[in-house]
């Protein structure tokens, strides 16, 4: 659902759509103020690239809860990449992509290749 105020300055200059973006991001933590912090980013909108924020689960919150906890409130749809080793170890990035506020949002967390998320989900 896209609220007045960020179909308003959404559409009217970058500035603008960087805004609509962080007030939807204060928008979620209002109303999820449990959910883990991610580390999160607005990118500078690109007509070819839809993506509005993008949050990375990392350190402490780097587990399958803090994860799931994402997917849960945002719903969407989960995607996960093939398996690649990273500092020794073989890890899978796994990413929901969803709608909040007419606002596409992004949450990533990459996790031991091993963790089945689709089953954990």
């Amino acid at each position: 659902m896209t609220t007045a105020y960020t179909k308003t300055i959404r559409e009217t200059t970058p500035a603008g759509h960087q805004r609509a973006v962080a007030f939807a991001l204060s928008q979620l933590l209002t109303e999820y103020p449990d959910l883990p912090t991610p580390h999160w980013s607005i990118p500078i909108p690109q007509p070819e690239d839809d993506r509005a924020l993008y949050g990375y689960l990392q350190r402490e919150h780097e587990t399958v809860e803090a994860f799931q906890a994402y997917v849960k409130a945002l719903g969407g749809e989960v995607t996960s990449c093939a398996p690649v080793e990273m500092y020794g170890r073989l890890v899978r990035t796994h990413t929901v992509v969803a709608q909040w506020k007419g606002i596409r949002v992004d949450v990533t967390v990459t996790l031991p290749a091993s963790i089945d998320v689709q089953a954990a989900l």
